[in-house]
Parts: structure tokens; C-alpha cells; sequence
């Protein structure tokens, strides 16, 4: 262990129970965010230097600049004595009690103990400790732990993130952290019961469309390796990652930036869209405020009520067919026939609600196939994600770079909301899952209206905990953000953080000098706040061992124009249908675009070979073709005598 210093207290600056003052020669190895540990027979105290100064005996600059003579120059005659003085907050001290000044004593360098003792880990990191970086030196890093009772619940939880973008690596720090909570938490004898699965929401380019891809060669660095030993995690790309995305607005293709199915070793990304239930639900979203006023949102609930969610449907004016609604179109069609009712009876409502609040519902629901197209389903099912129970060790991806505002906002609501949902019902089908949603300044600002989304974030940041639900939030302005998300959060992560940032109230806390190395700090290290550190600790951590997306995107560049022939293929290959068979069917179907389309839309959600073949056989045919009828298949696993 390195001495390097004793503590001092003077008559202006003495040491109190949280804060002292140490001084070192001008060489010794110490900096901001250094772990000390101070020895004396009274206690040994921990610490984090947050302060730097430099002292010589000069008691004015006038006196130097005469002893120089006014000359830059030249040597001086005598060469003063130099020390550096530190100030350090204090992590912990030993024994707890009774809690005084900082003593006087031996000032040393942290080592590895040190390290575990300063930041309370020692009595969690074998047992529930999460890597979370390293700190000392780059040829001998030491891994700091966080704990998972108190970063995924039920003690605490939540983790909130802030940097600027493009300097501070959140995408790449949370993928850090992520993997290390996969490998901690979902395997070995300290694995959560249930484990643990992530859903991340892809908001710029490519940034996590091809995170299980390995990287190119050399990417990872000899320092990348040794955080990653350090840390006792694998340098990998994700094992078990499922994406979706939104179709285009033709229906045909899918709307992202991977849809290069031939480089995805057998990875498609997967579609998700909105039934007619989740755009009544989230009408607040898809239409104006000032389109939804009371009178619309009455009106709403009743076409939900009566047409959508009943088994038999309803009559227009107690008369008539019964109608129900399953997809968008056919409901506009239920609210067309109320107001051709109202106008051949010369009536102003229907059933309470009047005919001038009918109509201008139908203008507006009736453009919402076409605002959001590729989003809401033509056959008003809904599809994505939540289809089965999310799977442990497992990430989902959901694609929505390429949406805009609007159409991001509706993901968002639902996805959130539903997220929500599942977590009351406990149906979530893993111990934890942990939400990750960046950009917070767009979609949780601060003094910003109270949205579905805002509202669904607060739930998740205040109960989800208790309930299986983690949020990761992102953001490049904290102080921008719903303080309820934000102080809900137990632990906090800073990368570079803008000086206009840095000036905020929230950052009060921070000394100068740790705001001045925040401002500057490189890629790769973190500053992090956790339940059991006193003081905010500096980190270093590896780079993720998967393709960077702006790598991803030269190796696998988009395809568009595809011909629906070939995307059916791609279909027909995903679920390992006898590929002969099925071409030989597809080249008799009717090759109207209306046709294959239909045909496409089928395809794409069957789950089996045996499925695609059925739907292939009872597609139209080109004139002159017949349909095909299914053949009886004789069970041969016994012995078939046909003259018994």
C-alpha cells in the first residue's frame, strides 16, 4: 500500500466529519474521483478527492514577480518548496461510531480491499453485486459492484442516465451494464428467480439494431479486455435478442433500417402493429386535444362499448343488422351508416350523441388509416412483443428511428401503457424487466403536459420497483426532465455533461473541479451515484463486444423495392417451410399486387411451415389454375395392411 500524504487541519480550513484536507508531494499519483484511506489509532476514515490546490510559501504574486526581477526568463535564484493539498468527502469510516471530525493520520492510495470497504460492497458483491465499471488504474482495474437489490427492486430501483449526445455513450453504457445483469442475475447459483429480460426502444439510426452481431476483429481493445476480466463478464454480443419494428406504409415491407434478412443468421426482425382496440385506447394520442373534447371522447367510448367490445355488435337506431367492428375500416363504416341513418330520418342524433359530433368523428377517425399507416393493422389484430410472456435472459429491440413524432408518440403510449398493465396483472412472465427508454427531454419534459406516456413513466418510476419493472432512462438534459422520473431513480449515472448543463441547480452538489472533469470526460468513464456510496465514484467501462450500428448498417445496408414474391419468400424460409413446395404454390397464385399483399399479411404471421402451405393453397389463382385440395396424410408410424 502507497503513502502518499497526511491529513492537515488549519484554523481556516479544518477538517469536519464529511469533508477533509490532505497534502502530497507534487508527484504522487492522485487526482479527482482518487479513493484514499486515512490510518490513525482513532479511526480509519475513507474518502473521495473532490478538490485540488497547489500551495508554495509565496504570500503575494508581487513577490516572485520581483525576486524574477520582472523577467519571465530566467531561473530563479531560489527554488520554492511546492506541495499539493486535496480535499476529499468522506465514503465511510470504521468504526461507524461515534461520527467526528476527520482525524489526523497517514494518508494512503485505496488498493483492491480498500476499494470494496470504501464503497460498501464487501458485504453484497459476491452475493448480489452487479458490475457496474471499474476504477483504478488501466493495467489493474478494480471492479466496482452495484446492488441488484437496490438497481432492478424491491429495495430501490431504477437507473437514469445523462450525457450529451454522441460524447457521453449512454447507448454503449447501458449495453455494459445490461450484459453484466444478464450474466449476474440470470445464471449461477445467485440467479433472481424468474431472471431477467430487457425491452429497449431504438430511437437514432442503428444504434441497437445489431446487437447480437460479434464485432470486427481488433475492436475491443487490451483495456477493453481487461475490464471486461476484471468485471468477470463474457466480451460478447447478446445471445437471445428479438427485434420488431413498424410495416411501411404500403403494408409490404417492414419500416427500418435491418431488413437485410440474408446477413441476420436467421434473425428476421418481426412486425408490430395496433389493433382497433389499442387506437381507441390511445385516441388521446392519435388525434388533436382539440379534436377530443368531451362530446368526441363520449362518443368514442360508445363505439368502443357498443360496436367493439361486445360479442353480438349493436343496431344503428334499434333497427337493422347488428354490427360489429374488428379493424378500423369497418368501424368508419359503422359510423357512415349512423349518419346516412340520421340524414334519411331527418333526425340530429342517435343513441344521445349528435350528429354533428358523428360527423366530425368520422373525419377524424377516417384519416387515421392514412396518418398512421403501417402502424395500425388492416385486420385490426394486434401484433408484437407482447404476443407470449417475455423470456428471461432475453432483449427485445423495438424499431421506431424511422416513425415520426407522431407516430412515436402512439409506440410509446402503448407499449408503455400496456408495459403497465402487465405489471398490475403480473403478467410479465420474468422476475424483472428492465424498460429502456431514451431521449427522456422529448417524452417525459419537464413542465410538459401530462400525456399517456408521462403518466405511464411515473407509474413505472413510483410502483415498479414493488412489481417487476426497471426503468433505464436516457436523457442529454437532467434538469429537463419530470423531477417525479428523475428522483424516483436511485442511481445515476453522468457522462460528458455540457457546461450550460453542469450550471443547473441540480448539479449544486458536485465541487468545481468534479464539474470541470464532468465537462471533459471521455468516452468509456461514468460518474455514478448508488444507494450504498456516500459519494458519487468515477468508473471506467469497456466498450460493448457487438456491432456498433453505423457499422451494422455498411455491412447490412437497407433494402427497399423489394418484390412481395421475395418477401413472402423470406417468410416461407423463416419458419422452414419446404421451400420447393411453396414456390411451386406461389407461382400459381394471382399475382395482383391486392392479392399478394393479402397473401403477405397472412404469411407473416403464421407460425409454422404447415400454416404457410394452407394459406399458399387457398390463395386465388391465376386464371385456369385450380385451388389446390389438402391430401390425406396416411400415418405411417404403423403398419398399414390395406387388405385387413
Amino acid at each position: 500500500m502507497e503513502e502518499i500524504g497526511r491529513v492537515i487541519g488549519t484554523e481556516k480550513r479544518p477538517n469536519t466529519a464529511y469533508t477533509f484536507y490532505f497534502w502530497t508531494e507534487p508527484g504522487a499519483n492522485v487526482g479527482i474521483g482518487s479513493l484514499v484511506r486515512v490510518f490513525s489509532d482513532e479511526a480509519v476514515v475513507y474518502g473521495t478527492v473532490v478538490e485540488a490546490h497547489g500551495f508554495n510559501d509565496l504570500e503575494s504574486p508581487l513577490h516572485e514577480f520581483m525576486s524574477m526581477g520582472g523577467r519571465a526568463g530566467i531561473e530563479p535564484p531560489t527554488v520554492r518548496p511546492e506541495m499539493r493539498v486535496f480535499q476529499a468527502a468522506v465514503l465511510r469510516r470504521t468504526p461507524d461510531e461515534p461520527v467526528g471530525a476527520v482525524p489526523i493520520g497517514k494518508v494512503f492510495l485505496a488498493d483492491e480491499a480498500d476499494v470494496r470497504t470504501a464503497l460498501r460492497t464487501d458485504s453484497f458483491a459476491d452475493e448480489f453485486g452487479i458490475p457496474a465499471g471499474c476504477y483504478g488504474p488501466k493495467d489493474a482495474p478494480v471492479a466496482v459492484h452495484l446492488h441488484s437489490h437496490f438497481l432492478l427492486g424491491p429495495e430501490s430501483g431504477h437507473l437514469n442516465i445523462t450525457g450529451t449526445s454522441g460524447l457521453a455513450a449512454k447507448t454503449s453504457y447501458i449495453l455494459f451494464l445490461l450484459k453484466s445483469i444478464f450474466e449476474k442475475c440470470n445464471h449461477g447459483p445467485n440467479a433472481l428467480e424468474k431472471g431477467v429480460a430487457a425491452l429497449l426502444f431504438n430511437t437514432k439510426g442503428g444504434d441497437l439494431l445489431y446487437v447480437d452481431q460479434d464485432p470486427p476483429a481488433g475492436f475491443l481493445t487490451d483495456d477493453d479486455h481487461k475490464l471486461y476480466a476484471a468485471c468477470g463478464v463474457e466480451a460478447g454480443p447478446f445471445k437471445n435478442v428479438f427485434y420488431y419494428s413498424p410495416l411501411s406504409k404500403g403494408g409490404a415491407d417492414l419500416n427500418t433500417l435491418r431488413n437485410n434478412e440474408e446477413g441476420y443468421n436467421g434473425n428476421p426482425t418481426k412486425a408490430f402493429t395496433f389493433g382497433l382496440k389499442d387506437v381507441i385506447r390511445h385516441a388521446e394520442v392519435l388525434l388533436n386535444k382539440e379534436d377530443l373534447d368531451a362530446k368526441a371522447d363520449g362518443y368514442l367510448q360508445y363505439l368502443n362499448d357498443r360496436f367493439v367490445e361486445t360479442t353480438r355488435g349493436h343496431q344503428i337506431g334499434g333497427e337493422g343488422d347488428y354490427l360489429k367492428a374488428t379493424t378500423l375500416s369497418s368501424l368508419v363504416t359503422v359510423v357512415r351508416k349512423q349518419i346516412d341513418y340520421c340524414e334519411r330520418g331527418q333526425i340530429n342524433q342517435i343513441d344521445t350523441h349528435n350528429v354533428l359530433t358523428i360527423r366530425k368523428m368520422y373525419n377524424r377517425i377516417g384519416n387515421l388509416g392514412g396518418r398512421f399507416a403501417g402502424l395500425i393493422a388492416e385486420d385490426g389484430v394486434t401484433e408484437g412483443p407482447f404476443d407470449e410472456e417475455f423470456k428471461p435472459d432475453t432483449l427485445y429491440v423495438v424499431d421506431v428511428a424511422m416513425l415520426n413524432s407522431e407516430e412515436q408518440d402512439l409506440v410509446f403510449s402503448a407499449f408503455i401503457t400496456s408495459l403497465r398493465e402487465k405489471m398490475e396483472n403480473g403478467e410479465l412472465g420474468v422476475g424483472r424487466l428492465i424498460v429502456v427508454v431514451d431521449e427522456l427531454n422529448k417524452y417525459a419534459p419537464s413542465g410538459g403536459a401530462e400525456t399517456y406516456v408521462v403518466k405511464s413513466l411515473k407509474e413505472i418510476a413510483s410502483r415498479g420497483r414493488y412489481l417487476g419493472l426497471t426503468l433505464f432512462g436516457a436523457q442529454q438534459f437532467r434538469s429537463r426532465v419530470d423531477k417525479e422520473i428523475v428522483g424516483n431513480a436511485a442511481t445515476h449515472s453522468f457522462g460528458h455533461v455540457e457546461a450550460e448543463e453542469l450550471a443547473q441547480p441540480a448539479y449544486s452538489y458536485f465541487t468545481p473541479a468534479v464539474k470541470e472533469k464532468l465537462a471533459s470526460l471521455e468516452q468509456g468513464a461514468i460518474l455514478i451515484k448508488h444507494p450504498h456510496f456516500a459519494q458519487p465514484v468515477f468508473l471506467r467501462f469497456p466498450r460493448p463486444a457487438c456491432l456498433k450500428g453505423s457499422d451494422g448498417m455498411k455491412m447490412y445496408p437497407r433494402k427497399s423495392g423489394r418484390p412481395l414474391q421475395d418477401l413472402i419468400l423470406d417468410h416461407i424460409n423463416a419458419v422452414r417451410a419446404p421451400l420447393n413446395k411453396c414456390k411451386d404454390l406461389l407461382a400459381d397464385i394471382s399475382d395482383s399486387e391486392e392479392n399478394l399483399l393479402a397473401v403477405f399479411r397472412k404469411v407473416r404471421k403464421a407460425k409454422t411451415g404447415e400454416e404457410v402451405e394452407e394459406i399458399l393453397r387457398q390463395a386465388p389463382k391465376k386464371a385456369g389454375v385450380s385451388r389446390a385440395q389438402p391430401k390425406a396424410v396416411i400415418n405411417q408410424d404403423r403398419e398399414f395392411d390395406p387388405f385387413a
